[in-house]
């Protein structure tokens, strides 16, 4: 299915995950309308287990950059880092059939990161290429949290900024599956 004309002004569309930012800092007052949809994400049982990490300081988004896959150093441009994380004994888990919410609830808290930092003229990447660990360890994150994804947050930058593999990523076309490829009605086995 494609988007129907005058839907690429939805945020949804707008929303973009690319490697390339300026250097220039986020407003405060534009940070905190951001944090405060964050803030309102859903949750199980209105748990709200998630706990962002804000890392904008140079020298600690230098630390933390050491944390960073080699594929994401690309982030370190980034004038915000934020890590998500949350542990397991602040959320409800499923006995018959093992779902651990904090992390979908961490889902839905970092996708209204992604949309209320576009709606501010913002660019976010999450990202799963990092060392827990050494997350844990740069800032001081206790061992029972569970770090699950890094989001570099700033305005977007041109993508010359980039290595050529890095900007090719970033300039290829976006791409989604087919609804038919995610989508079944009425029973699972309908394929």
């Amino acid at each position: 299915m494609n988007r129907k004309a005058g839907s690429s002004d939805s945020i949804f569309f707008r929303r973009h995950s690319k490697r390339s930012y300026l250097d220039k800092n986020i407003p405060d007052e534009a940070l905190a309308r951001v944090l405060e949809k964050v803030r309102w994400s859903p949750s199980c049982s209105n748990n709200q287990p998630w706990r962002l990490v804000l890392v904008r300081d140079p020298d600690r988004r230098a630390e933390l950059m050491k944390a960073l896959a080699r594929g994401n150093q690309w982030a370190g441009r980034a004038p915000l880092l934020v890590v998500v994380c949350a542990r397991r004994e602040d959320d409800y888990v499923r006995e018959d059939d093992p779902v651990e919410y904090h992390q979908f609830d961490c889902g839905l808290a970092t996708m209204s990161l992604l949309l209320a930092a576009a709606e501010e003229g913002l660019m976010s990447h999450p990202m799963a290429g990092y060392s827990a660990s050494d997350v844990k360890s740069c800032l001081g994150i206790a061992p029972a949290s569970h770090v699950l994804c890094v989001v570099a947050v700033g305005y977007e930058g041109p993508p010359e900024l980039l290595d050529d593999k890095t900007r090719a990523k970033d300039t290829a076309p976006r791409t989604r599956k087919a609804l038919s490829d995610i989508v079944v009605w009425d029973s699972f086995d309908s394929r």
